[in-house]
């Protein structure tokens, strides 16, 4: 799935929060391969800024809090951390 289709998918209401939270990791997935680094490194930036862990939102406002970190990152909005890291 695109990011877009995954994008759709994090704003369903009528999905769980489990499948809503698994699409916004594919986005993380999306993210992190447009910035050329690991999604791994995407998690902990998201959980460094929104304190929200992808693998276990609490809630849907957490779900869509991390999500609109990925779209700064995503659109150059938000820069990783690590990006300043090493020059």
């Amino acid at each position: 799935m695109s990011f877009s289709s995954n994008r759709k998918a994090v704003f369903d209401e009528s999905l769980p929060l489990e499948h809503r939270a698994s699409h916004a990791r594919s986005c993380a997935l999306h993210v992190a391969n447009k910035l050329g680094v690991p999604r791994s490194a995407v998690f902990v930036e998201v959980a460094r800024r929104t304190r929200i862990d992808l693998d276990h939102p609490a809630s849907v406002a957490e779900v869509l809090r991390a999500f609109a970190l990925l779209e700064e990152l995503r659109q150059g909005q938000a820069l990783l951390a690590s990006s300043h890291e090493g020059g």
